[in-house]
């Protein structure tokens, strides 16, 4: 006796649902590995970068109050990134809006040697993993 295979009792409606799924999952699932490597490399970029700035200084001296804010938020922004490995929404909104609110500062408050622009542009790639984590959580969140 031959059995039916599955497939044929689905209407094309619902084989053409399946086949979007799986292809947005995949997307997604690339997408969310994208953002953590990309996310990885930026922290461990940071991570490098600020404690040998530690090292050499001999411990952590900021003038003044704005440069101390910025670097508060921005290493607010990298803890974001790395909570969304398991929290992508939580995880991606505070590493946005923490890397927002330093750039902002940088702009209209603090006084640093280099270009302001420049730092801007800079802190403006931290934002590239932190809106893929917000695009991945908000494609794979339960609908209701």
């Amino acid at each position: 006796m031959k059995l039916a295979t599955p497939h044929l009792y689905y209407s094309i409606s619902e084989e053409q649902t399946m086949k979007t799924t799986s292809s947005l999952t995949r997307k997604v699932n690339y997408l969310r590995w994208v953002a953590r490597i990309i996310g990885t490399f930026l922290v461990a970029f940071f991570l490098l970068f600020f404690i040998s700035d530690i090292i050499n200084k001999g411990g952590l001296h900021i003038p003044d109050l704005g440069l101390w804010l910025m670097t508060i938020f921005f290493l607010l922004g990298q803890v974001g990134i790395l909570i969304a490995w398991r929290w992508e929404g939580i995880g991606g909104f505070l590493a946005v809006f923490s890397i927002i609110v330093a750039i902002l500062l940088n702009l209209f408050w603090v006084q640093v040697e280099a270009s302001r622009s420049t730092i801007a542009i800079a802190f403006s790639f931290w934002l590239i993993p932190a809106f893929l984590f917000i695009y991945c959580w908000w494609s794979t969140r339960k609908q209701y």
